[in-house]
This record gives structure tokens, sequence and C-alpha cells, in this order.
């Protein structure tokens, strides 16, 4: 391993010496996302090489674009905008034929997936975050619960808004440091603003984050954080997301009748904890498996073992960070995120059984699980790199815990064929070329059926079947 790392700097240094600096940063921040996208890519290639349309893309965000055109931007989803979504399908309806709509829509999720990567290369180039971070690209890449979330449209949301949310953090950084602002040119600035904003009526994660960072840097500086206006006024606006999603939205049950029904079930409390928190941290469903056969008392150790590791691991970062306190507020707004999502499950009246089933709400703990690696994974780098420290008991500690994740390692991306049932009870693979196809046979418009169950599916107008059929003919 160590002449493996001393080949690889070698290289380094002479592709420095032979290409100007910023010819050289280019190739490398390229060099790695490609990298990044090629490992995600190969997760599960078919989704991919053969694009589907994916439940709400089409009984939602089409449908509404078909029907309601620009109106549909207005509408929410679950008490949330999706605008980057609703953008998507307005678009599509309107330029493209439906034989390009699972391409396309598969196009704008990889970006979204991609532009976090690129805001992190992009605050490394300027010299916010050291080149250390991009260990964390590794569970960015490999999170072990990506069955809901991997490559589909609906699911952007967490990863479009997460490039700004980095930035944010890195601007706030930069300030508090006395350097230079970091973005000077107006148009990069108006770039941004726009990013910001679709960003923030996408969903509610842009809120989560930036709104407790900004009340952080405006007590530190005692005043108010209104500057860069690209950056607060975003911010401010996502707070529409929060407001639609949780204060103007009706529930079953109370706040405090939610919490009174979680409080009566520690045993089913600790399940969810365990299943969410602490599983996805050692590889993902593997250990539930063996954790929900345990003995509560039992279970309970593990997951104090597990939060020690994390412990642990948080303290070595944060020694070597300038301003560990962001740190600590990305995690507060992480865990602030993932309780909110099972206190609004329960209010929403859910069978409390189904918030221990493996990637149930996958989404609302994707963020947990990625930044508590990350900072595990950056711990374990640190300390490999002191001689004195490889030996010591964090550091054996730690590599413990990833010879034991990558063990027990479970990619649960599946394939994505979706099954009909035939008039004659005939089980068969739904194929959206051929229904479309059909529809061209046909006079008035049918149900273009995309996913499981009698709801996922969308009705074209004569203006996109007449596109449709141009391009078929």
């Amino acid at each position: 391993m160590t002449t493996l790392l001393q080949h690889i700097q070698q290289f380094r240094q002479a592709a420095e010496q032979r290409l100007p600096p910023r010819v050289h940063g280019f190739l490398v921040s390229a060099a790695l996302i490609g990298l990044c996208a090629l490992g995600y890519h190969l997760r599960r290639p078919s989704i991919s090489l053969m694009p589907t349309l994916y439940a709400e893309d089409g009984s939602i965000f089409l449908q509404q674009a078909i029907d309601q055109g620009a109106g549909s931007l207005l509408q929410l989803y679950a008490g949330y905008s999706h605008l980057l979504q609703r953008i998507t399908a307005l678009t599509a309806v309107n330029l493209l034929s439906p034989l390009d709509y699972p391409r396309f829509f598969l196009l704008l999720a990889w970006v979204s997936y991609l532009l976090p990567l690129v805001s992190v290369e992009a605050l490394i180039g300027a010299g916010v975050f050291g080149r250390l971070m991009r260990v964390a690209y590794i569970p960015y890449v490999y999170y072990p619960y990506a069955g809901e979330t991997y490559l589909n449209l609906p699911n952007a949301y967490i990863f479009f808004p997460l490039g700004f949310i980095l930035i944010a953090f890195g601007v706030v950084a930069q300030q508090g440091s006395g350097r230079p602002e970091v973005f000077r040119a107006p148009l990069l600035k108006a770039l941004l603003l726009l990013y910001g904003l679709v960003a923030a009526f996408t969903g509610p994660f842009l809120a989560i984050y930036t709104i407790p960072l900004l009340i952080f840097y405006g007590l530190r500086r005692r005043r108010l954080p209104i500057r860069p206006l690209w950056l607060s006024l975003p911010v401010l606006l996502s707070f529409l997301q929060i407001y639609f999603s949780q204060l103007q939205t009706a529930y079953p049950l109370s706040t405090a009748a939610a919490l009174k029904e979680l409080l009566s079930r520690p045993a089913l409390l600790l399940d969810w904890f365990t299943v969410h928190q602490i599983s996805p941290l050692l590889g993902g469903y593997k250990p539930w498996w063996f954790f929900r056969n345990l003995p509560d008392p039992v279970q309970l150790l593990a997951v104090l073992v597990a939060l020690a590791l994390v412990l642990l691991a948080l303290r070595v970062v944060a020694r070597r960070m300038g301003q560990p306190g962001l740190l600590y507020l990305a995690i507060f707004s992480t865990l602030v995120l993932s309780f909110s999502s099972l206190l609004v499950a329960t209010r929403r009246g859910v069978d409390l059984k189904l918030v221990v089933i493996e990637d149930a709400g996958g989404r609302f703990f994707y963020w947990n699980t990625v930044l508590f690696l990350s900072v595990l994974l950056i711990a374990f780098v640190l300390l490999m790199q002191d001689p004195r420290s490889r030996r010591s008991l964090p550091g054996r500690a730690l590599a413990t815990w990833l010879v034991l994740t990558v063990v027990l390692y479970h990619n649960n991306v599946v394939p994505r064929p979706v099954l009909e049932l035939t008039p004659d009870r005939q089980i068969r693979l739904l194929d959206y070329g051929q229904q479309l196809s059909e529809q061209c046979r046909r006079q008035d418009p049918m149900p273009i059926q995309i996913y499981g169950g009698p709801t996922w599916n969308f009705e074209l107008k004569q203006q996109q079947i007449d596109r449709l059929c141009a391009e078929r003919s």
C-alpha cells in the first residue's frame, strides 16, 4: 500500500510540473468526478442503459405539466414544490417526444447527482475545502440504502440542493477565516442565485441545513447575514417548503400525540435507530438482519458501541478543522431531519411496524449515512497518515470498523422492471415503448403505465400524441 501511494504521489508531482496549475486542477477534478460517475453507474448499469420513468415522474409531474402547463410549477406534492422535477416535466412535454421522456429524466437525475461533486471540487480549487474532503466521495457513491433514491428524478431533491448546501457552508467558513470572498464574478453570482432558488423550491433540505447555518453565522458576526444576497435570498425563501409541508398540512395526529405514541414503544425506537442510523454505517442491510435477532439489551449495547466509534472519529476530525462548529451544525441538522421524519410519519398515521423496514423512507436517512461515514473515513485516513497513531487504540478501532463495513456491505439497488397483470391473469413485463406504439394505433388517449399499481400512469394530450406518432412514422 505504501509503495502504491508513493507511485501515485510521484505521478501527481510530475503532472503538476508539466501542466499549468489551473489545467492540472481541472483535469484532476474531471477525472475524479468521472471515476465517481463510473462507480455509481456500476452499482446498477441497467438503470442507465435502459432508462424508464419512475413512479411520480408520470402520474404527478408529467400529468400535471400536460394538463396545467406552466401552472404546474405552482403546484405542491406531499407539501413540497418539487420545482426541478416540474421544470423537467414541463420542458419534456413541450419540446420532446414521449419516447425521449425516460432519457431526459435520467439525464436530469444524473446532473442532480453530480452537481454536489462539482461544487466540492470548485471549493477545493478555491482553497475553501482541503483535498481530504474527497474521501467523502466514497460514501457518496456507495451509500448502502439506495433502493429508493438511485437515479430517479423524484428523489433528485436530495442530491440537487446538496451542492448549494455545501457552497453555503464553504462561504460561511471562508468569511469566518478573514480571507477574500470566494465567488466574486457577477455571472457566477447570478448562476449561484438561480441554482439556489431552484434548490430552495425543490425540497425541504436546503432550509433544514442552511437556515440554522445563517442563524449561526449571524449570531457569531452579531449582524443580520444579508450578504451575499445570492446566498441569503434562496435560504430565506427555502423556509416556504417547511411552512407548506409542516405548518400548513393537517395530520391525523398532533405532535404531542405522536411523541406519546413513540415514547410508549421504546423497543420500536431502538429498532428504528438501529436500522436507519447505525446499520448503514456498518454496510447496510446485513448488520440489521443480525441486530434484529438480538435481545434488546444486547442490541442497545451494540448501538452504543457504534455511537462511541462515531464520537471518536468526530473528535479526531474536529481537532484538525479550523471551524469545527460547522461540522457540529451539520450533524445537528442531520439528526433533526432524521428524527423529524419519524415524527411526521407517526403524525400521518403510518403503521409504526413499517418504519423499521429497510430503506423505508430511505431518502430521509441518506444525509445521516453519508455524513457519518465521511467522518469515520476521514478520521481513519488522518490516523493512518501519522505513524504514531496507526497502532493507537482509535486507529485499531477504526481499522476494524472499516474491514467489518467492507465485508458486510450490501448494494441494495435492484432492477426496475414493471410487471402488469393481463386480463387473462398472466403476468408480463410492462413495455413503455410498446405502449407508445399502441397509442399511435388508437384514436383516443390511453393510460401509459410506468410503475406498478393502478395510480402510476399518465395520459398524453393530442399535442404530445401528434409529436410521438410523427417521430415513430
